[in-house]
């Protein structure tokens, strides 16, 4: 069970009360029953924190903390009014997906546009020489680190909104971003002892860059106001392992996993982000107690995603991140009806201005209104478990 208590969190934004939305996302992180189609929560990112596919991002975005945080809570409010969803508005603080590795030296590449984001534009090791000469990192100095807290730092002084982590790339993603993930896989074989030693760097860097962030925040470490545009009253850091696809089981539970425990063991709990098709590592994620919530963007592979909920969903909370699809009703349609039920389910979507997802998890133009597209969303999402709920229903009597 999370240990939700409202009084650890802002339960009312600019007159709107949000208490109720946050108490339905602490009943799914306790899996507790649904029975009715209005208890699984849905938090419907739009305006997305990122500027991928974005149509209207400031130009000074990146640069003046008061552009991103004017943006955001101007966004948020509109989308309060618009979308009746269970989205609960926070400051996300986002400088792309490369912070940690810049701190180790990486350089990162801004877009010559605004509708993408901060990038590594290559890797910082190139040699075990390289690897050896690294240290632990200063949030204070090393890379964009002073970036995201002086954003931090900003919002607190001056904003209204909570605020979360930036994003937070776990040790294999950001090892891959400093390597190289041919190298660094090549290295998993080669120099296995320098890989274990670079993993536990890694580690600890991020835990001490997250408690930093937490620090400037005023958040305690076991939850979060925000991890990946949901707020968390059952773990206190997320860990985005998409790279976890490439590598097969047997290198993750070497390398890899323990490394995971560790994280989620220091913040009270974990959530474990990777997009497509990760059931070779069920087993692997089964192992880490600490992990609370596995969230997943399924890509349109709805038979994948049924295995994921049948063999985590009795011990974890399950998070759907897709990016919004082309086709709201058949897309959510196929998925759910793949599923058994909604019990520890969270439905949690990025509707991206200019892009939808394709059926086969591509990407495409669209000039679909986001607002719109979230509401019909939600309305699916509740009539798939309207249909659920009445089946099981009828099979019970």
């Amino acid at each position: 069970m999370s240990d939700f208590d409202e009084k650890h969190f802002a339960t009312t934004w600019r007159g709107y009360d949000l208490s109720a939305r946050i108490k339905k996302i602490a009943r799914a992180f306790n899996r507790e029953e649904v029975k009715d189609p209005d208890d699984v929560p849905i938090l419907v990112n739009t305006p997305c924190y990122f500027a991928f596919g974005s149509r209207d991002k400031p130009a000074d975005y990146f640069t003046n903390p008061a552009s991103m945080l004017a943006y955001q809570s101007r966004g948020y409010e509109k989308h309060l009014q618009c979308v009746n969803d269970d989205y609960v508005p926070y400051f996300m603080p986002w400088y792309g997906t490369g912070v940690l590795a810049s701190a180790f030296g990486c350089a990162i590449k801004t877009p010559d546009v605004l509708d993408d984001d901060p990038a590594v534009a290559g890797p910082c090791i190139t040699s075990p020489a390289d690897a050896a000469h690294l240290k632990l990192p200063d949030p204070t100095r090393d890379g964009w680190m002073p970036r995201v807290l002086d954003g931090i730092d900003y919002a607190r002084a001056y904003g209204d909104l909570p605020i979360g982590l930036t994003d937070m790339q776990g040790p294999l993603d950001t090892l891959g971003l400093m390597c190289g993930q041919v190298q660094l896989y090549q290295w998993m074989y080669d120099e296995p002892r320098m890989v274990h030693e670079l993993f536990d760097l890694v580690t600890e860097a991020f835990i001490q860059w997250v408690k930093a962030q937490k620090e400037h925040i005023g958040e305690p470490l076991e939850r979060s106001n925000g991890l990946q545009g949901v707020v968390s009253p059952g773990a206190g850091i997320w860990e985005s392992d998409d790279d976890m696809i490439l590598v097969g089981a047997r290198l993750y539970e070497e390398f890899v996993l323990p490394r995971v425990a560790r994280i989620c063991d220091a913040f009270g709990g974990g959530s474990v982000h990777f997009c497509g098709n990760g059931l070779h590592h069920i087993d692997n994620l089964l192992r880490v107690p600490s992990i609370k919530v596995v969230n997943n963007s399924p890509l349109g592979k709805f038979s994948n995603f049924a295995a994921l909920k049948r063999k985590l969903g009795n011990r974890v909370l399950i998070q759907i991140q897709d990016g919004a699809p082309l086709d709201v009703e058949g897309y959510y349609t196929g998925l759910f009806d793949a599923i058994d039920d909604f019990r520890g389910v969270l439905l949690a979507p990025f509707v991206i201005d200019n892009v939808r997802m394709s059926n086969d998890g591509g990407y495409v133009e669209s000039n679909e209104e986001p607002f719109d597209t979230a509401n019909r969303i939600v309305a699916i999402t509740r009539e798939c478990a309207r249909r659920k709920l009445a089946a099981a229903a009828l099979l019970s009597t």
